[in-house]
């Protein structure tokens, strides 16, 4: 039985019984591998696991699973299984560019693609004069490395913005203010897949909140695949360099823009609202490239 791999520092999570109960009816073996209790070195062997069991001989690809929990720790197991040869849906460049807001701007704004202008800086006060005369107001102050619309704050005018900005530099938190795209409250999810799109979901915001994200209260439902939504969310993918990618877009008056790419969506509401089984072809794709390996 092929044997592919769940790279993740939390190995407990739904999710991944999810990806095991898949694997079981294709008949591939999904191993989660806790990426906490593995140590990568920087020569060969390049992963230490103690023991003398070669675990790089039998996995042959790997999903990285990379949240907020130490992640640079598990870039640096799945670089050692890079190094080992190991394919991945997902590399360690292009995962940290898509877990930034800053580094997935500035390779949007490189390829072209539409995006809300954005601007990164330090000292609050410089900051806000800078995104003012960038933009102007409302504008919206992100956490670099925010997820599921935590951290992500809409501010109305320049001494709101400062006050921000203050009370995250003062707690040492790295942001980004981007341009407010209207109306807000709504957003795209697609879900890209090796080149492909998965599907579509809309989401709006719950009464009184401009952020769209189903964390947040948001409703999800199915949406038709239309051919400049899915475009625009291949692009983003190709862009970043990602196999597998939650494109998340939003309306900036009669367009749409890309405003995150998160190289390690999740996808329960997703499923949901689509009926797509996400495990499923997530577990094919990783048995495909292990066989080609």
């Amino acid at each position: 039985m092929k044997t592919v791999a769940v790279l993740t520092a939390k190995p407990d999570l739904e999710i991944y019984r999810e990806l095991e109960a898949a694997g079981e009816a294709l008949g591939v073996r999904v191993l989660t591998m806790d990426a906490l209790r593995m140590v990568a070195r920087d020569g060969p062997p390049h992963l230490w696991l103690g023991g003398d069991a070669p675990l790089t001989d039998e996995v042959s690809a790997v999903l990285p699973r990379v949240g907020n929990w130490r992640p640079e720790s598990v870039l640096a197991v799945l670089g050692a299984l890079r190094q080992a040869g190991v394919p991945s849906v997902n590399d360690v460049g292009a995962i940290r560019t898509g877990r930034d807001h800053w580094l997935t701007a500035c390779a949007l704004a490189v390829s072209g693609m539409p995006h809300p202008e954005t601007t990164a800086g330090a000292e609050p006060e410089t900051l806000a004069v800078a995104a003012a005369a960038t933009f102007g107001f409302p504008c919206v102050v992100k956490q670099r490395r925010s997820r599921q619309g935590i951290g992500v704050i809409r501010c109305a005018g320049a001494a709101e913005l400062e006050a921000v900005l203050d009370s995250l530099w003062r707690v040492g938190d790295e942001v980004v203010v981007q341009r407010f795209c209207p109306p807000g409250g709504v957003s795209r999810r697609v879900l890209v897949l090796d080149g492909e799109v998965l599907g579509v979901t809309e989401h709006r915001a719950a009464a009184g909140e401009f952020r769209s994200n189903a964390a947040r209260g948001a409703s999800v439902r199915s949406l038709a695949a239309d051919e400049g939504t899915c475009d625009l969310a291949i692009c983003a993918a190709r862009v970043l360099g990602l196999g597998f990618a939650g494109v998340d877009l939003i309306p900036d008056g009669d367009r749409w823009v890309v405003v995150e790419v998160n190289p390690s969506p999740g996808w329960r509401h997703f499923a949901e609202a689509t009926g797509v089984p996400v495990a499923k072809r997530l577990v094919g794709t990783l048995a495909r490239m292990g066989s080609e390996r």
